[in-house]
């Protein structure tokens, strides 16, 4: 890659914006950690550990935590810096904002490859390291931000393929990034075959000079992909597409009339502005509820790309059938499922809206003869819009009451404090008020799947506390939320407050 001096200092900066949206605060901000997020720590934890899942299932393809059967990949991955960072919520989620780094500086080489010029590069660059979805699933540890990351470098690999004979050893690099992915979420099952065809579609005539590494490429993703395949046919794997399928069960099809209503009405709801511009959402886990798929200024660039490339040359064209058909193919996943509409699924559509605003902003250039004024106002407008968007989001994520209890702010917190006051206690009762108690036990106390599995919380009993039964428990340490220990009680040894001050646990000693 050759770069002008002023693109590459460009470039650099704005890679260090993106790292700086997603690692700043990174283990504090969202506060608190969803059961997701400490279950693929705590089983990554179990693998660097003992090589066992929380279950003890020794090196699992897929793992059955809450019954859920989660993805192998991201607990993999943990399970390599939770061993040398240790096991903290920094750790949990330090994968997922390199992933949502690696898509930034991704998505400027395939706009490139596509033959975007370089301001229109640079400005989807620009749009992926400010969107919203992905900087918010760069901050958690779902699984999402790893399969995009992984389908960028795919599709990236796949057209620098292209580029001549000695470029053809990436159709490997491609397939086996796809392969990757399968194992990095379970929505990419869907989507990858489909994005497979729209790239052979797209780069058909190359692609019949190199169909012997091609080939090759084939073969070796099929061995990667094998442990998969037979987990899916043989094991659990297939499990969550029923569970999530809103147009299948295990026995059978919807009828296809049900299923064109399903997905039309799923398709609109994921296209709908409130989702696409306002974060339309049911929980804060999925979207902070202001911000959307979208900004402003992205979804303008977006509507002037999108008229632009369908005005342009055949080849051009062509382009832009491609960029709307990896749109809709990665949208997939959340059109055919329940819970609509859903940006975790919806997440793999960056950076492909991305991709079609940045060429607006090339066109804008084109037009703009002033081009150093147009600069600076976009330039003071994506500041302007940039401050206002982290701004919010981290409010919302450090001090919202509906965010703290969407990523279940206090269980971590009930758990260390239940860690802290065991010690000489007959037993010690904790509130199941905030739900899966025990995974945030197991994660505070650095238990392996082993110890847990041989009874190492014997003496931990979860259930919602109530404090007249509890306060005739000798012996026992009871860590409740404020509304279950009533202020006041002579038992309280502590009580853990919220940043505004308001109290949400407290922790009684019962006297022998």
């Amino acid at each position: 890659m050759t770069m002008h001096k002023p693109s590459f200092i460009v470039f650099l900066g704005i890679l260090l914006l993106a790292s700086i949206l997603r690692f700043y605060q990174l283990g504090n901000i969202p506060r608190g950690m969803s059961w997701d997020e400490v279950a693929i720590g705590y089983n990554g934890y179990g693998i660097a550990t003992v090589r066992r899942d929380e279950w003890l299932n020794r090196l699992p393809i897929t793992f059955k935590s809450f019954g859920d059967f989660k993805a192998p990949l991201a607990i993999y991955i943990n399970a390599l810096f939770t061993l040398v960072l240790g096991l903290t919520p920094f750790a949990v989620r330090l994968p997922m904002a390199i992933a949502g780094v690696v898509t930034v500086g991704a998505s400027y080489r395939i706009a490139k490859k596509l033959g975007w010029s370089e301001h229109a590069s640079l400005a989807t660059m620009v749009f992926v390291a400010l969107s919203p979805i992905n900087i918010h699933y760069s901050r958690i540890a779902f699984e999402s931000g790893i399969a995009v990351s992984l389908v960028s470098l795919a599709v990236l690999s796949f057209l620098h393929a292209g580029d001549g004979v000695r470029q053809r050893i990436f159709y490997l690099f491609s397939g086996f990034f796809f392969s990757l992915s399968l194992y990095a979420y379970h929505s990419t099952k869907l989507s990858i075959p489909f994005l497979l065809f729209l790239l052979l579609w797209f780069r058909f005539k190359q692609i019949k000079k190199d169909f012997l590494i091609i080939l090759l490429a084939v073969f070796v993703s099929g061995i990667v992909m094998l442990p998969l395949l037979k987990e899916s046919f043989f094991g659990m794997a297939g499990e969550r597409f029923y569970m999530t399928s809103a147009v299948a069960t295990r026995e059978r099809l919807k009828p296809l009339g049900e299923i064109f209503s399903i997905v039309t009405t799923n398709l609109f709801a994921h296209l709908d502005p409130q989702f696409l511009l306002f974060g339309k959402t049911d929980t804060l886990r999925h979207g902070n509820g202001v911000f959307g798929i979208l900004t402003p200024l992205e979804a303008i660039a977006f509507v002037i790309g999108s008229f632009a490339l369908f005005r342009s040359t055949r080849d051009v064209r062509k382009t832009g059938i491609f960029l709307v058909g990896a749109i809709f193919i990665m949208l997939l996943p959340a059109i055919l499922s329940v819970g609509v509409p859903h940006s975790n699924r919806a997440h793999g559509i960056v950076p492909w809206m991305q991709i079609i605003a940045g060429f607006g902003v090339g066109q804008l250039f084109l037009l703009f003869r002033r081009k150093k004024l147009l600069l600076g106002v976009v330039g003071v407008l994506l500041v302007v819009q940039t401050v206002y968007l982290y701004s919010t989001y981290l409010k919302i994520y450090s001090s919202n009451p509906e965010a703290l209890s969407s990523f279940q702010y206090g269980s971590l917190e009930a758990a260390m404090l239940a860690k802290k006051y065991e010690a000489g206690s007959s037993k010690v009762v904790m509130t199941d008020s905030f739900g899966q108690p025990y995974i945030y036990v197991l994660f505070a106390k650095r238990l392996t799947p082993m110890q847990w599995q041989q009874g190492a919380l014997a003496n931990y009993t979860f259930r919602i506390i109530d404090w007249e039964r509890e306060k005739n428990e000798k012996g026992a340490t009871i860590v409740g939320t404020a509304e279950e220990i009533p202020a006041g009680a002579k038992e309280i040894v502590e009580e853990f407050s919220d940043e505004s001050g308001r109290v949400i646990l407290r922790v009684a000693r019962i006297p022998e």
